[in-house]
């Protein structure tokens, strides 16, 4: 028995089926695997594209993501069970002609045993394989359809992130357009109005993407429908409301904080687990509050962002290049 083979082939199908359990039964991301390969496939569509948000292929990463996860496991329990049956030249043979079975037929056999086919044409020669077979059986039955059920919740939390995206730009294209929009003369109000189900949807994507990390490589070429650009422009509201409104507009202090704790949530685990460098290559532009100020929304008379606020904007930064975005599609800075 070649001992090289046996063990590399147990490791093989043992991590396979630990980043498969890790990934699709744990609410705390996905398997050091399923990670790797996920930041490889969306890493080659986005140099690809050009590091450009707007490009349409970007919008074939999820799903290729997703497809490359499954194709991932699958060779891993198939390899790993191939490798398993290589370490004993005896371990399987024709059933016809009980002649040992060579390489290509154990490849074969591991194949159609995880797929719990039965074809019949080639056996186990003894007790301990057949215990392996039929643990690998059984481990090709669970682990392979879990992984495919595990398309259905992220595919859901996917559809939350579009709703998400879609609820914040129909606010206004810009945060200076949100606030005139939610401006009725003398309050605020209507921005406060909504407060509430940013704050509960924001969450429930900040929870969805440390469940299915998976999410975050789905991306939308139209900027109005991407979720970076949408949680940003609701960070730069939130700042504005915060650093150049004045409190005689109206500002519900509760609700700021509420969204202020939501938007640290999601910005923290987006810093935490994709995020590389806070470092960006652009710079934060200073918001232009002529609008603001010919709708008669009361301003303040101060700085407008202090040097913690301009660090945490340097993430807003890095996360908008991240994605292929610039601040453009925040601030609309060339018209």
């Amino acid at each position: 028995m070649n001992i090289l083979y046996l063990c590399l082939g147990a490791f093989l199908f043992a991590i396979t089926v630990l980043d498969i359990i890790k990934t699709t039964l744990s609410s705390n991301g996905g398997g050091k695997i399923t990670n790797l390969v996920s930041r490889s496939v969306w890493k080659v569509f986005f140099l690809a594209a050009g590091r450009k948000g707007k490009s349409k292929l970007l919008q074939y990463a999820g799903p290729s993501v997703l497809v490359s996860i499954l194709l991932v496991w699958v060779v891993g329990l198939w390899l790993g069970l191939f490798l398993l049956l290589l370490s004993d030249p005896d371990a399987v043979q024709k059933s016809s002609t009980l002649a040992p079975a060579d390489a290509w037929e154990k490849l074969y056999y591991a194949g159609f045993t995880l797929s719990t086919l039965g074809v019949g044409d080639y056996v186990v020669t003894n007790d301990f394989w057949r215990i392996v077979t039929s643990v690998a059986a059984f481990s090709g039955l669970a682990f392979i359809t879990t992984s495919i059920t595990y398309f259905i919740p992220v595919l859901s939390a996917v559809g939350v992130q579009s709703k998400l995206s879609l609820y914040i730009s129909s606010m206004g294209k810009t945060p200076q357009q949100v606030l005139t929009n939610s401006w009725n003369g003398q309050e605020l109000s209507s921005f406060f109005d909504t407060t509430s189900d940013l704050c509960q949807m924001l969450l429930q994507h900040t929870v969805n993407h440390q469940s299915y990390p998976v999410i975050h490589y789905f991306h939308d070429s139209k900027p109005e429908q991407a979720i970076t650009p949408a949680v940003v422009l609701l960070a730069e509201t939130h700042l504005m409301l915060a650093q150049t409104v004045s409190p005689q507009a109206g500002v519900d202090q509760l609700k700021m904080s509420m969204l202020q704790k939501a938007l640290d949530s999601y910005l923290n685990m987006v810093k935490g687990s994709f995020l590389t460098s806070a470092s960006p290559k652009e710079g934060a532009p200073v918001p232009d509050l002529s609008e603001l100020e010919e709708k008669g929304i009361p301003l303040q008379h101060k700085p407008l962002f202090s040097h913690e606020v301009q660090e945490h904007r340097k993430l807003l930064t890095a996360l908008l290049e991240m994605d292929g975005w610039t601040w453009d599609v925040v601030h609309k800075t060339n018209g």
